[in-house]
């Protein structure tokens, strides 16, 4: 089996996209990041530990091998 690296997604300059928005999408953009940044406070926070729990984001990426299904129709 061939083994190919994934394509690398292009760097894209934020003032390209943004300058490209209206307003309304502007409004929606901002709001989309307000919510993903306040369920991202709520899963770091854990009342019940003296420390926040690590966060998703926080941990190592882990690759893992090709598998193979063994399901059977």
């Amino acid at each position: 089996m061939n083994y190919q690296k994934p394509i690398p997604a292009p760097v894209i300059a934020p003032a390209q996209v943004w300058d490209g928005l209206t307003a309304d999408a502007r409004a929606g953009a901002i709001r989309l990041m307000a919510n993903l940044a306040s369920h991202l406070i709520d899963q770091c926070q854990d009342s019940n530990q003296p420390e926040p729990a690590p966060c998703h984001h926080d941990s190592p990426h882990r690759r893992s091998g090709p598998s193979i299904s063994i399901a059977k129709p």
